[in-house]
């Protein structure tokens, strides 16, 4: 179900509760819903500090992409902070459905109706702000740049690097929650390799960039508001128009019409939309105005939807990206070694782990990135935070110690499942003609099967569908019903996309000869 690269032998490796303090590196969403985790549970919100590296979490909404809040994220919230649970609840955007057009023709729909829409940066702002009361400290301009497992201890660089402040770990559980680019990643490996200690070297670590990249535009053409009629579109759905994503946002009485187009490197349209100018030409304008009107058809009068001035600050926004992660173990150092290793394993205590997009990075059309990474949160919370300071549901037995491996061993096949779930979603947008095809065709068998009930709900409606605020899946179990339920339709897609490719090749040989002939018979230029 999930790759095991590695077995497991039993060691020292459990840490005292009543000692124990927390350093946690990223103050996003997951690294500050840690830090309430860790402030509730220990009752002492002075035993946590977070580092951020950015000098503050202000963000415009022209630069915060949509997301969705699933059951499974609005589970972790309740269970560590039941006012940004309520906060977050209330003010988002209930969606009833994603809902997938090739041109003016929906060809697809994923139900809901259990998932609040929101944007990341107001489920940070709300979290933080919680974290702030509860007298947290969040230290800003911090960027984590030494790493010393020998002397555990952390560098970090401030003040635009003329300033360097070290923190002794030697009682600390490190939290790694510093996203996709995991500067704690990067540098933990680093250290395996100079010190030559295999137990705090991964025995996966897997980058598989998106190649794919994203842009924010706003409607703010005159009359537009969210309850306007002159804007064809559902409010209550998600919309993906030939990849470009459309939603409703914010909170009652302030709520926006988003835009987020996609790009990629070496396509036609790579011209205009990587283009980073504050001052775009005309011809640029255009180019964005006729890929917005052919991409999105209820909304062909662009004039109608942007002004100039919206379409003239897309090009000078921010574009993001990203990668698939995919990390093993999730606990440092482990006792976990490579099959193929003569290392003996480490009987050290670990004091290091991996959370959020810093250990299983997804694609956004999984809808997982946020909510795998609040489900992180909830999981450690049943298997290290709540079984060493209290079961606030008292259905756990005290244990006063801190063991994180135990959080990795419960955590590691879930994250696996959706590595290859978010793997399999990414190739229909990157992969090969001949693995996008199959993929294609499986997805519409499979939706064949699924109108005749041949088979179960997709795997994003178990994610997120009508059921899954009743019925809560682990990504294991998705995955195993998802790879039970499309094995035939992937079966059949894969022989008859194979097929095709088999019986073209001639015809595409002797295309090649016949052009190859004429070029060679063509009079040269004197």
């Amino acid at each position: 179900m999930y790759r095991k690269d590695f077995h497991t032998t039993t060691t020292a490796r459990i840490m005292d509760s009543s000692t124990t303090n927390f350093v946690i590196i990223g103050a996003g969403p997951v690294g500050i819903l840690t830090a309430l985790a860790v402030a509730k549970a220990t009752k002492d919100p002075s035993r946590v500090v977070v580092y951020e590296y950015r000098p503050n979490l202000e963000q415009r909404l022209e630069e915060s992409y949509p997301i969705g809040v699933s059951p499974r994220g609005l589970r972790a919230l309740q269970a560590v902070c039941r006012l940004a649970h309520d906060q977050i609840r209330d003010t988002g955007v209930l969606v009833d459905s994603w809902d997938i057009y090739a041109g003016a023709r929906q060809v697809a729909e994923v139900k809901s109706g259990t998932t609040m829409g929101h944007t990341r940066f107001s489920i940070t702002d709300t979290l933080y702000q919680q974290a702030i009361a509860e007298g947290i400290q969040v230290k800003m301009g911090y960027k984590l740049s030494g790493l010393d497992v020998a002397s555990k201890t952390l560098t970090f660089t401030l003040e635009e690097g003329t300033k360097e402040e070290t923190v002794d770990c030697r009682t600390s559980v490190v939290i790694a929650a510093d996203g996709s680019s995991s500067a704690t990643r990067r540098l933990l490996e680093s250290a395996a390799e100079s010190t030559d200690d295999a137990s705090y070297a991964p025995t996966r670590n897997d980058t598989t960039p998106w190649q794919m990249y994203f842009r924010v535009l706003v409607m703010d053409g005159n009359g537009v508001t969210a309850e306007s009629s002159s804007v064809p579109l559902k409010p209550n759905s998600h919309s993906i128009y030939s990849g470009v994503y459309i939603a409703l946002i914010g909170p009652p009485g302030q709520r926006q019409w988003v835009v987020v187009p996609s790009g990629k490197l070496n396509t036609p349209d790579a011209e205009w939309f990587f283009l980073e100018s504050d001052n775009p030409s005309t011809e640029m304008m255009d180019k964005l105005r006729k890929y917005l009107a052919e991409k999105i058809p209820p909304i062909q009068d662009t004039e109608k939807y942007f002004t100039d001035s919206e379409i003239q600050a897309f090009f000078s926004r921010r574009l993001f990206t990203g990668s698939l992660i995919s990390l093993a173990p999730l606990n440092y150092p482990h006792n976990q070694m490579d099959d193929k290793s003569n290392n003996t394993p480490s009987k050290e205590k670990s004091w290091i782990v991996f959370l959020g997009d810093s250990a299983h990075g997804v694609f956004p059309a999984t809808g997982e990135g946020l909510n795998s990474g609040l489900d992180d949160v909830y999981v450690l919370c049943q298997t290290v935070l709540w079984p060493a300071y209290g079961d606030p549901r008292a259905t756990l037995p005290k244990t006063d110690i801190i063991d994180l491996a135990a959080y990795a061993e419960e955590r590691q096949p879930d994250v696996d499942a959706l590595s290859i779930l978010a793997k399999d979603i990414l190739t229909m947008t990157t992969g090969t003609p001949k693995m996008k095809a199959i993929s294609l065709m499986t997805t519409i068998l499979a939706a064949m099967a699924r109108s005749l009930r041949f088979i179960g709900p997709s795997e994003a409606e178990l994610r997120y569908g009508p059921n899954s605020d009743k019925e809560l899946l682990p990504y294991r179990e998705v995955l195993r019903r998802h790879l039970r339920d499309t094995f035939v339709p992937r079966t059949i897609a894969t022989g008859i996309v194979s097929l095709y490719y088999v019986l073209s090749a001639p015809f595409g040989l002797i295309a090649s000869l016949i052009r190859a002939n004429n070029k060679a018979l063509s009079p040269k230029a004197e």
